[in-house]
């Protein structure tokens, strides 16, 4: 299982120090980079940055922070102060999120449009690599230390990361449809694991809710799903959504969460195709590891060599 790296669920409803020992776990198991999404439980520029303190040398990131809910300024300050904690390769990732995060949750503005997130890429980079913004610049810029990945699904998101940003990271796209890395750029992809007998129902409820949020609802209507799309859509209509979860057709099911059994050769699939797999398993609410049923890698990832810092920009670091 060389070459796999791990995320840890921002929905999971743990506390700050919780979080760190589950994800100490990871890194003493040997996945690297290790990342954090952002939901509604830990923030993930907080929590990776207290990883970095006591694992220092090891990859890290988040995956995926919504750009609505931060200012350019506030996600260059968080990723920079983890990548000097860290002394080593950073993954910035961040997308456009839903309206449902953006509004309902932060009170943001839903911005998905290419052009109003390719200005965000663009200045974000241009923070990390010590320009100033108005009255703002960082007095340490971490330049390409911190790698800037977009989350992305449909092709012009893929397009837009793998040319203003450092790469992507893709959700629920299978080994075939992922795309291809760029000279110098990261393409990630999350691999959500059913590790337990009640992961399929919670991926049952958690596939149901994508399906009602718009970026998803065309992704899976471009993989073929557009009929299970309009299912749930007609259940939530006629407010019957509860019965969702089980009319959702085995193979669309399986086709986003791996069996721990088949995730080898998932894992290669991915390998294969050029994409970093990120294995996101799917587990209680207060799991008592995330490591119980996933095999750990084969030897304990090495530490990278910290980074010198050598001035406002960092000399170029090859990317994992």
């Amino acid at each position: 299982m060389a070459g796999r790296g791990f995320a840890l669920s921002g929905a999971l409803p743990l506390d700050g120090g919780r979080a760190i020992e589950l994800l100490e776990e990871v890194v003493d198991a040997g996945y690297a980079p290790v990342l954090s999404t952002e939901v509604c439980g830990t923030s993930a520029l907080a929590l990776i940055a207290a990883l970095a303190a006591r694992r220092p040398g090891v990859p890290l990131g988040t995956g995926i922070v919504p750009l609505a809910a931060a200012s350019d300024a506030s996600l260059a300050m968080g990723a920079a102060t983890a990548a000097s904690l860290s002394g080593t390769t950073y993954y910035l990732g961040v997308g456009t999120s839903t309206d449902q995060i953006v509004v309902g949750w932060h009170g943001g503005r839903y911005d998905a449009s290419i052009t109003g997130t390719r200005e965000r890429l663009t200045d974000l980079r241009a923070i990390l690599d010590g320009e100033r913004r108005g009255s703002f610049a960082l007095p340490r810029p971490p330049g390409e230390q911190v790698r800037v990945l977009l989350g992305a699904l449909g092709p012009r998101m893929v397009d837009l990361g793998m040319t203003d940003g450092d790469g992507v990271i893709v959700n629920f796209t299978p080994p075939e449809t992922v795309p291809k890395p760029l000279a110098d750029k990261t393409v990630f992809s999350y691999v959500w694991v059913l590790v337990d007998e009640e992961s399929e129902g919670r991926a049952r409820r958690d596939l149901t809710a994508y399906c009602l949020a718009a970026p998803y609802a065309r992704h899976f209507t471009t993989l073929g799903y557009g009929e299970v799309v309009g299912m749930v859509k007609e259940l939530a209509g006629q407010r019957r959504l509860r019965t969702a979860p089980d009319q959702l057709p085995a193979d669309f099911v399986h086709r986003f969460y791996a069996t721990v059994e088949r995730l080898p050769a998932l894992c290669a699939e991915y390998a294969a195709a050029g994409a970093t797999p990120i294995l996101l398993p799917v587990t209680g609410p207060e799991p008592d590891s995330l490591l119980t049923s996933l095999p750990r890698q084969p030897g304990k990832v090495p530490a990278d060599p910290p980074v010198t810092h050598t001035g406002p920009r960092l000399g170029k670091i090859r990317p994992t």
